[in-house]
C-alpha cells in the first residue's frame, strides 16, 4: 500500500462516516479474530460475524493486527489459562463434549491457547474499541468546532486548502457533524447477503483448493508429531467417494535430518464426511505400497523445536552373573534399541494408565508438567487438551502395506496391521501389527498389542534370518570373522517389564578358536529381561552346547593324538636302527630263496 493510500485510509477513519457504535463493534471484533491461534472454523465463524455485524472494516483491522501482537507476547499466560479453566474449574466435561460433537469438534475449543485467550481478547477488545471511540469522536468534534470558526472556514475554502483536505480526507458524502450525530444500526443491512456471497466464495475455494489445504493440513499435523519436516507429493480427498490418497509421503528422521524415517509412495484410504465434521476418523482398509525407512533425502528436512522427555532409572540387580551383561556389550547399535524403547515405554505408560480409567468408566487426569513439555515443543498456540471421550480421535481397523524394504539383507515384506488407534484403550479390541516375508507364511515380526485388557501383557514375537554376526562384540578372547545367525524371540512386555525368552542359533561360523569352528551349529538360550528403556540380557550356556563343545574338543584332541603317533612311528620306520634291522632281514631271506 502506498503513503498516499495509508494517509488517505487514517484520513476516511478521522472523518469518514463510520459512526462510534461501527469503530466500537470494528475494534472489538478485530482483536477478537487477531487473537484466534488457529485457522479453523472459529476464525471462519468470526469473519463471518463480523460481516454481518455494521463493523467498520478499518477498525477491524486495525483490531486484528493489535489482538494478533497481543496474543503472542501473552501466548504463554493465554496457555496457562486454557489449561485452568478446561481442567481445574470443574468445566472439563462440558470442554470434552463439545470436542466430541459434529460441526463444534472443528471449532478448536480444546486448544488451551484458544480458550485461555477469551478473557484477555475481550477485556483488550473493550478498552481498545472504546479508546478508538472516544479518540476519533473527540477529534470530530474539535473538527466541527474549527469548521464553525469563522478564520478557518476561509482558510477552508481555499482552493489549495481544499485539495490538501481532499488528499488527506477524500470526497466526503456525510458531514462530520452528521457523522457525531449518526444512530448506526446492529446489522448490517446487506450483511445476510454479504455473509452468505462469502460463504459460498469460501466453500468454492475450499472445493476448488481441498487437495493443496489437505496437502498442507497433514503435513502441518504429522510434522507436530515427529518434531520434523514432513512431504506429500500429491494428496486427494474425494468427499463424494469418501476416498482418501496421498502419494510420495516422507517423514524426515528427527534424529538424522538427512535421511527420512519413513517414506511410502503410495496410501489410499475410506474416510467418513460426517467422521469429519468430528474431527474422528474411522478407516476400515488403510492400503499402500513401497514403504521404506532411513532413506537418504535430497535435501535435509528440517526440525521443530523439541525438548524431549528424560527418564532416569536406576539399573537393576543383576541375578546371575553368568553371561549377565547389558545389552550395549552384545550390539553395536544397542543405543537405538535404547532410544526407541524409552519412547516405546513413554507411549505404553501413558496409554496403560488410559486402559485403567477406561475400565473404572474414568478419564485420565490431565498432566500438567507434559503439557508445559508439549508446549515448549510445538509453541503455546498449538497444544491442545486431549479431551477423547468415548472412542478414539482415529482408528485404522484394518491396514496393508506390500513392498516394505527393511534393509540389509532382509527380504520385502508385507506389512499388515488390525485395529491402529489414536486411543487404543478406547477401542475395545487389541492391536496387532506383523511383518511377513512376501510369498511366506511365518512372520518376520509380530506385535499384539493389549490395550483393550489392563490385566494382560503385550505380546511380541520375532524370527530373523541370515543375520551377520561379525560386528558383535564378544571382548579380548574371541574374535568373530564372520558367521549367520538365526534369532528367535517369543515373550511379553509391559511400560515396566520385559520378559522375551530367545534363541540364537550360529551357522557358518569363523573365529580365532577352532573348536568352536568346528561345530556346524550353535543354539544359545537367553532372554531378554528388564524394562524397555533399560533392558537387559542374559545368555545360558546350556549342557548341549558345552557337551558339543567337549565332543568337538575331544575329536580334535584324538585326531592331533593319532597324527602325533604317526609321526613318531613314521621316525622310528625311518631311524638308522630300522635301516640295518632292514637289511639284515633282506640278507636272511636271501639265503633261504632259491
Amino acid at each position: 500500500m502506498t503513503p498516499f493510500k495509508i494517509i488517505r485510509k487514517i484520513g476516511k477513519m478521522l472523518r469518514g462516516g463510520a459512526g462510534k457504535k461501527e469503530i466500537l463493534l470494528g475494534a472489538i471484533c478485530g482483536v477478537l479474530i487477531g487473537f484466534n491461534p488457529t485457522s479453523g472454523l472459529t476464525l471462519a465463524l468470526m469473519i463471518l460475524i463480523t460481516l454481518l455485524l455494521n463493523a467498520n472494516v478499518g477498525f477491524t483491522l486495525l483490531g486484528a493486527a493489535l489482538g494478533k501482537a497481543l496474543a503472542l507476547i501473552l501466548a504463554p499466560i493465554s496457555f496457562h489459562t486454557g489449561f485452568f479453566i478446561i481442567h481445574q474449574i470443574g468445566l472439563e466435561s462440558l470442554f470434552t463434549t463439545l470436542a466430541n460433537t459434529p460441526v463444534t469438534a472443528l471449532m478448536d475449543l480444546n486448544v488451551y491457547a484458544m480458550i485461555g485467550s477469551l478473557p484477555y481478547a475481550v477485556i483488550s477488545g473493550i478498552i481498545f474499541a472504546n479508546l478508538m471511540a472516544a479518540a476519533i469522536t473527540k477529534i470530530r468534534e474539535q473538527m466541527v468546532k474549527a469548521g464553525e470558526n469563522e478564520k478557518v472556514s476561509r482558510v477552508a475554502s481555499n482552493k489549495l486548502a481544499k485539495l490538501m483536505i481532499w488528499v488527506v480526507f477524500g470526497k466526503q458524502k456525510v458531514s462530520t457533524a452528521d457523522v457525531l450525530a449518526k444512530q448506526s444500526p446492529l446489522l448490517r443491512k446487506s450483511g445476510l447477503i454479504l455473509v452468505g456471497s462469502v460463504a459460498v466464495i469460501f466453500l468454492v475455494l475450499q472445493v476448488s483448493l481441498l487437495d493443496l489445504a489437505l496437502k498442507k493440513g497433514l503435513q502441518t499435523a504429522i510434522s507436530l508429531e515427529t518434531g520434523a519436516e514432513v512431504n506429500i507429493e500429491k494428496a486427494n480427498l474425494s468427499l463424494v467417494g469418501g476416498k482418501l490418497e496421498l502419494e510420495g509421503l516422507q517423514i524426515t528422521d528427527p534424529d538424522k535430518p538427512s535421511h527420512n524415517l519413513i517414506q511410502i509412495d503410495q496410501l489410499a484410504a475410506d474416510v467418513s464426511v460426517r467422521d469429519l465434521l468430528r474431527k474422528s476418523y474411522a478407516i476400515d482398509l488403510l492400503s499402500g505400497s513401497t514403504l521404506q525407512r532411513d532413506v537418504l533425502r535430497s535435501n535435509p528436512g528440517k526440525l521443530l523445536p523439541r525438548k524431549d522427555k528424560l527418564i532416569h532409572e536406576k539399573d537393576e540387580a543383576i541375578e546371575e552373573a553368568q553371561a549377565d551383561k547389558q545389552l550395549e556389550e552384545y550390539f553395536s547399535k544397542a543405543k537405538d534399541w535404547k532410544k526407541y524403547g524409552t519412547k516405546l515405554r513413554e507411549y505404553l505408560g501413558e496409554r496403560e494408565k488410559g486402559a485403567e480409567a477406561a475400565e473404572k468408566g474414568e478419564t485420565a487426569p490431565a498432566s500438567k508438567e507434559e503439557a508445559v513439555a508439549d508446549a515448549k515443543k510445538l509453541g503455546y498456540l498449538k497444544v491442545a487438551a486431549d479431551l477423547t471421550s468415548s472412542r478414539p480421535r482415529w482408528t485404522i481397523r484394518k491396514i496393508k502395506i506390500n513392498k516394505v524394504e527393511l534393509g540389509g539383507n532382509f527380504p520385502a515384506q508385507t506389512l499388515e496391521g488390525t485395529e491402529l488407534s489414536s486411543h487404543p484403550e478406547l477401542n475395545g479390541l487389541p492391536t496387532s501389527l506383523t511383518l511377513t516375508p512376501e510369498g511366506e507364511i511365518e512372520p518376520t515380526a509380530k506385535l499384539v498389542m493389549r490395550f483393550d485388557d489392563s490385566t494382560a501383557q503385550h505380546e511380541l514375537e520375532a524370527n530373523l534370518k541370515n543375520i551377520e554376526i561379525s560386528d558383535v562384540k564378544t571382548g579380548e578372547h574371541l574374535n568373530i570373522e564372520s558367521g549367520k545367525a538365526d534369532l528367535s524371540i517369543n515373550g511379553k512386555f509391559s511400560a515396566d517389564s520385559l520378559n522375551a525368552p530367545f534363541t540364537v542359533t550360529i551357522r557358518n561360523l569363523k573365529t580365532d578358536n577352532e573348536t568352536l569352528n568346528s561345530l556346524k551349529e550353535i543354539k544359545l538360550p537367553g532372554k531378554l529381561y528388564g524394562t524397555l528403556s533399560s533392558p537387559r540380557v542374559k545368555v545360558e550356556i546350556g549342557d548341549n552346547l558345552k557337551s558339543a563343545v567337549v565332543g568337538a574338543a575331544k575329536e580334535k584332541a584324538k585326531e592331533e593324538a593319532k597324527k602325533a603317533a604317526q609321526k613318531e612311528v613314521d621316525k622310528v620306520l625311518e631311524s638308522d636302527e630300522t635301516q640295518e634291522l632292514k637289511s639284515k632281514a633282506k640278507d636272511a631271506l636271501k639265503k633261504f630263496s632259491f
